[in-house]
């Protein structure tokens, strides 16, 4: 398996609104009692939707899909 990043978030943009947490199809992160968190990293499958949700640019995808 590749060497696959999770998304990073950025907490100073968080505004803990949930919005990712509900457009997750794997159910990796979850509010916690200090804000966002991965919780099941292993589970992520890279698709975005967490990144492309975010209104306040919190969550950042840092890796690029490319066809060969």
């Amino acid at each position: 398996m590749a060497d696959w990043k999770i998304p990073q978030l950025n907490q100073e943009k968080c505004v803990v609104c949930g919005i990712c947490v509900d457009v997750c199809p794997q159910g990796v992160l979850e509010l916690g009692t200090d804000g966002l968190v991965f919780a099941r990293p292993q589970d992520c499958t890279y698709c975005g939707a967490c990144e492309e949700s975010c209104p306040h640019d919190a969550v950042v995808c840092s890796y690029e899909i490319g066809w060969a």
